[in-house]
């Protein structure tokens, strides 16, 4: 049990350690990619890490990958931008959707659409009524249902500004009692 405790404690500290330089990184950017370490990044890559990494911070968290029919042409599933910051964009979405679901999961999808990557994460958690959605991405704001849950609100707004500095934007679609879809888009690299 000991043995069990100090694991989760590096594995936290890791994590933390891990999002500290992200967060560095982010700011050190002021809100354009100057500054980061801009690569081609392919998108199905950094979804096929989330399963593990999910599972790894929590053994009840299961993540369904489904990649629709891909280009032939490998290049157009590559997007301009910094890894790391990328797939903690997508990994937070990921994480909040098995984290309210109960189930513990989340059904994520790739898709092509001519110029754009789309991913979407489906849950079957409490949803996200109407008046609260336009605010989800702001600093600190916390849907209602959610506030008993530990954390500070700041997941989707870094997630919507990671996703804005890749040239790309977040819609959400969801009903009270029914689960939340949120879809990102990415511009092919050469694209955007």
């Amino acid at each position: 049990e000991y043995r069990h405790v100090m694991e989760s404690i590096y594995q936290d500290a890791t994590h933390m350690r891990k999002l500290t330089q992200v967060l560095l990184e982010f700011a050190k950017a002021s809100g354009s990619a100057a500054g980061l370490d801009i690569s081609l990044v392919r998108v199905d890559e950094i979804l096929l890490r989330l399963p593990a990494d999910l599972a790894k911070m929590n053994a009840q968290f299961v993540v369904s990958l489904q990649f629709d029919e891909l280009p032939a042409n490998e290049e157009q599933l590559l997007v301009l931008g910094n890894e790391e910051l990328l797939f903690t964009a997508i990994k937070n979405i990921v994480a909040n959707a098995c984290k309210y679901s109960s189930n513990h999961r989340a059904d994520v999808r790739l898709a092509f659409a001519g110029s754009e990557l789309v991913v979407t994460v489906q849950d079957a958690g409490i949803g996200i009524p109407a008046s609260e959605i336009e605010h989800i991405f702001q600093p600190f704001y916390r849907v209602d249902e959610s506030r008993s849950t530990a954390g500070f609100g700041l997941g989707l707004s870094l997630t919507n500004r990671f996703i804005k500095l890749h040239k790309g934007h977040i819609t959400v679609s969801s009903q009270p009692g029914q689960g939340t879809l949120f879809t990102i888009y990415l511009p092919v690299a050469g694209t955007a």
